[in-house]
């Protein structure tokens, strides 16, 4: 790989610029989240950073390309200047892609030897699968390169393995788990026919009904009456829909709803990335929510992916809570990763945010 080289885009227009290499790069990666893909990144920035310096790197081997990753600038608890991926809890998005057919240690070292050329000192990174392998050879190459580096685990993401029958995974499940189903199931059903509806394909229109569906079934829950819904977020479902249409146009949006009556009670949005059911958003109507709707809607969709073969896995994409815990076979670790891409400036700045975050876990420790 001596014909190695690194390419800094500094625009959401750089990045659809070479969105047919930098998909590629996604296709042959290990990462399944669709959003990952040039379009999604380059309309994350529009929504979210739009005036943020952005700074994605990628390493080409002549045409293709071989490693990306995308930074955009952001505040530090509204004073220090950082670099993070292009990814937040309203949208998990930018990742590390690294082709594994490429020489992979080279191309990581490529990316590693640029930080020092970004326009920040550090690099703030809120939402990275630590344990991931490729993340794994990234903190093996800052290491050789002599940078400095801190991961802290944030929370575990609950996954759901495909595997053999789905009798066999159901008995599995905790006995309380399996007992609440069924009661819930019991009594729901007394009320009116229940129906799961699982939408594949969807025309533009399609897709911005069923979310409106979807997001006013959340509106009426208590995130509504805080306020946090994303109808009650300025611009929030217009993002929502743009995004889904891309992913309809690539076949890998999921709308689910399971409906009582005709009337739907609770919906699942999801995304599929190679093999890989990502349950992005959930909400259930509160009304009902002594029937337990969310978890029978859970347990018709997990039922069907047995049942139809079509994904391997179920990433439950959020932190892993006791609820999603019941129905978890695996977890992975997101962490939060700080890296001085600067040696003395950005060491010194890491060593403060270390400082920092100490005092405060004291004096979180000192009032409980």
């Amino acid at each position: 790989m001596s014909g190695l080289c690194v390419e800094r885009l500094a625009s959401a227009d750089e990045i659809r610029g070479v969105a047919p290499a930098w998909d590629a790069l996604w296709q042959q990666s290990h990462v399944t989240l669709p959003t990952a893909r040039a379009e999604l990144v380059a309309q994350w920035i529009e929504h979210f950073a739009p005036h943020a310096q952005v700074q994605a790197i990628v390493v080409r081997d002549g045409a293709r390309l071989v490693a990306a990753i995308p930074f955009v600038g952001r505040r530090l608890r509204g004073i220090l200047s950082v670099g993070d991926l292009t990814s937040n809890d309203w949208s998990p998005n930018g990742e590390l892609l690294l082709d594994p057919k490429a020489e992979t240690e080279a191309a990581l070292a490529a990316l590693v030897r640029s930080l020092p050329h970004l326009p920040w000192p550090l690099l703030w990174l809120e939402l990275v699968p630590v344990a991931a392998p490729w993340w794994q050879g990234w903190f093996t190459a800052l290491d050789q390169a002599n940078i400095a580096c801190d991961a802290r685990i944030r929370y575990e993401i609950g996954r759901i393995e495909i595997r053999g029958d789905y009798a066999t995974y159901q008995a599995g499940r905790s006995r309380s788990l399996r007992r609440n189903l069924r009661k819930d199931l019991r009594r729901l059903e007394r009320t009116g026919p229940l129906e799961l509806r699982l939408y594949d394909t969807h025309t533009p229109d399609e897709v911005d009904a069923r979310l409106r569906t979807a997001f006013e079934i959340e509106n009426r829950s208590w995130k509504g009456m805080r306020g946090q819904t994303v109808l009650r977020t300025p611009r929030m479902f217009a993002f929502y829909c743009r995004q889904a249409r891309q992913l309809a146009a690539w076949g890998m949006l999921r709308v689910a709803f399971l409906e009582c009556k005709g009337r739907p009670i609770a919906f699942e949005i999801g995304w599929m990335g190679k093999g890989v059911y990502h349950s992005f958003k959930v909400g259930f109507d509160e009304a009902l929510r002594e029937f337990g709707p969310g978890h029978l809607l859970r347990m018709h969709l997990v039922r069907h992916f047995f049942e139809r073969g079509e994904a391997e896995w179920i990433d439950f994409q959020g932190p892993q809570t006791e609820a999603l815990a019941a129905w978890s076979t695996h977890t992975y670790a997101i962490g939060r990763v700080a890296i001085a891409t600067r040696r003395m400036a950005g060491r010194a700045l890491l060593a403060a945010c270390r400082a920092a975050a100490g005092v405060l876990r004291s004096m979180r420790g000192a009032r409980g």
